[in-house]
């Protein structure tokens, strides 16, 4: 697998920054789990020594909103200390040591609806990348 070192940008459709490396080299193996597959393959296609800019549809980048990923759940569901509020961050481990993460998108009574979906799902995104070093590791 190859291992990089870059700087990169990446900024929602609307030019809002979602996430960005450019003051430290941001260091990395292919599949370790650090970037999203869709942002790996950008790279993988990048020149060495030269910024360029990828630009992704929602379907190459994070993927369209899945409606079933959106869950309606009972408060009750929800450990007593989590602190419940709109746009918080969740997690919930399944029986057989998964774990998901969703967001709160709306309150109502005692029933919280969870978005399940990434993030950035349903969104174009643009991924600016510069590679400063590549190499192959050896396995």
């Amino acid at each position: 697998m190859a291992k990089y070192k870059i700087f990169y940008k990446l900024t929602h459709a609307n030019g809002e920054l979602v996430d960005a490396s450019l003051d430290i080299p941001f260091e990395f193996e292919v599949g370790d789990g650090q970037l999203d597959p869709c942002l790996e393959s950008c790279i993988e296609e990048a020149q060495v020594d030269k910024l360029q800019t990828f630009l992704l549809s929602a379907s190459e980048a994070f993927g369209q909103t899945d409606d079933s990923a959106i869950q309606v759940m009972n408060r009750a569901e929800f450990p007593e200390e989590l602190d419940i509020k709109l746009n918080n961050g969740v997690e919930f481990k399944t029986p057989t040591g998964d774990s998901y993460a969703g967001c709160i998108d709306k309150i109502e009574g005692n029933d919280i609806t969870v978005n399940f979906n990434h993030p950035l799902a349903g969104c174009n995104v643009s991924f600016q990348v510069e590679i400063l070093e590549k190499s192959e590791s050896s396995q």
